[in-house]
């Protein structure tokens, strides 16, 4: 054998611990700081699509990051599919094992796990995890676990997940872009909600017959804007914040109306094709 056995010592552990230093010095010196926000779930994971259907993000770790693509965003970028148009934007992103290992619980997560989040502060960036690759140098020293976790992020694309880590800055993602119904309350209510505060219908939260988290509340209009339904609030029934305890009576509201979204046209389509369609038909599309 040709190589030195006392400077190319595979089970050198001082050598292993100096390259990890290093290494996140580095990132330390030339990195940027971020959130790792991990993913959970309110729900069983769907065997059929391999997808959690109700995921949640409720909690966000601060830890430095090295940013490899320092320039802009890869991937393809905005372009027409024949779906419409698609926004493709991706990066690439290294953390320090040891970093993440003492900012992240270890009964939470070992390592970072495709699906969870990264929200970059400078940047006003929310990313999602799409490939983790644990083997991101040739162990030169001989040492098994990986110095680093290198990390494919792209764009979020927001589909109604609930986030609420209590970070105003990344839950304003889902204040902002969360399909919100806006609810009239009677006046002679008690108390105001807080955002983000669950509210509720029932005797209590856990016998509930319907829930939401509040998005806004204009005590001088009565206006409560809830996201993140899970039932269906009725008219003439109390409303009561868990947080706050407000108490208000719901007046009325229209779930067809996206409170978020200045341009849609839900109520519209239902009103037209009301005019056109008799539903009260056995079979309005076609022959009895």
């Amino acid at each position: 054998m040709g190589t030195s056995v006392y400077f190319n010592n595979q089970n050198a552990s001082r050598e292993q611990i100096l390259i990890e230093d290093m290494i996140i010095e580095s990132i330390k010196n030339h990195g940027i700081d971020i959130y790792y926000i991990p993913r959970d779930s309110q729900s069983s994971l769907d065997e059929l699509f391999g997808d959690d259907p109700v995921k949640s993000f409720t909690q966000a770790y601060p830890m430095e990051a090295y940013l490899e693509s320092s320039n802009d965003f890869e991937g393809n970028s905005e372009f027409f599919s024949k779906f419409g148009l698609e926004i493709q934007k991706s990066a690439r992103m290294a953390i320090a094992r040891r970093t993440f290992e003492q900012n992240l619980p270890t009964d939470l997560r070992n390592l970072p796990k495709e699906g969870d989040l990264i929200w970059m502060p400078v940047q006003q960036k929310l990313l999602e995890i799409r490939r983790v690759e644990e083997e991101k140098n040739f162990f030169q020293a001989g040492k098994l676990a990986p110095y680093m976790f290198g990390l494919n992020i792209e764009t979020f694309k927001y589909n109604g997940e609930l986030i609420n880590t209590g970070i105003e800055a990344i839950d304003k993602v889902c204040e902002n872009n969360a399909y919100s119904v806006e609810y009239t309350m009677t006046a002679g209510g008690v108390g105001s909600f807080n955002n983000s505060e669950i509210v509720y219908q029932g005797a209590s939260l856990a016998s509930a017959t319907a829930k939401g988290y509040v998005t806004s509340w204009d005590k001088p209009t009565r206006l409560l804007k809830i996201r993140n339904i899970k039932g269906e609030f009725v008219a003439g029934t109390l409303v009561r914040g868990v947080n706050s305890s407000a108490a208000w009576t719901l007046s009325s509201g229209n779930t067809q109306e996206n409170a978020t979204d200045p341009y849609e046209d839900n109520v519209r389509i239902e009103t037209e094709a009301d005019s056109i369609l008799d539903f009260t038909e056995t079979n309005p599309f076609g022959e009895p």
